[in-house]
């Protein structure tokens, strides 16, 4: 079992290292498109401004406006990261972490409630 867990963080961990460095090609080519100061001239081979939009991210201030629905204004964004992590768990991967024949039923009942989440987004601006 914990060889499993080791295995399963290992995936996540090469999943997230292959996210930033998709980012930071993406960047880099549309950096030289563009001709403007991006991850091509900034930083340590633009290494540096992913790390640091990260760190931005982080640190973001929460702005909670005076005329909003707190519930919802903090409920949506809560909603669609927990199901969005609950349906990681019925894509398929090389080692089975649930045994249903169901799996793809589940996956889009979950990505039908999601939708429920970009609704109470909108909702809580009034």
């Amino acid at each position: 079992m914990m060889l499993l867990i080791v295995i399963y963080l290992l995936f996540i961990l090469i999943l997230l290292l292959m996210v930033a460095f998709l980012v930071l090609l993406e960047r880099k080519v549309l950096g030289l498109v563009q001709i403007r100061k991006g991850p091509n001239i900034v930083g340590i081979y633009g290494i540096v401004q992913t790390v640091v939009d990260g760190v931005k991210l982080i640190l973001k201030n929460l702005m909670v406006l005076v005329n909003v629905r707190k519930f919802f204004f903090l409920l949506a964004p809560i909603l669609s990261f927990i199901l969005s992590l609950i349906n990681w768990f019925f894509i398929p991967t090389p080692f089975i972490l649930v045994n249903s024949k169901y799996k793809i039923l589940i996956t889009l009942v979950i990505s039908s409630l999601l939708v429920y989440s970009t609704l109470w987004a909108g909702w809580k601006s009034n």
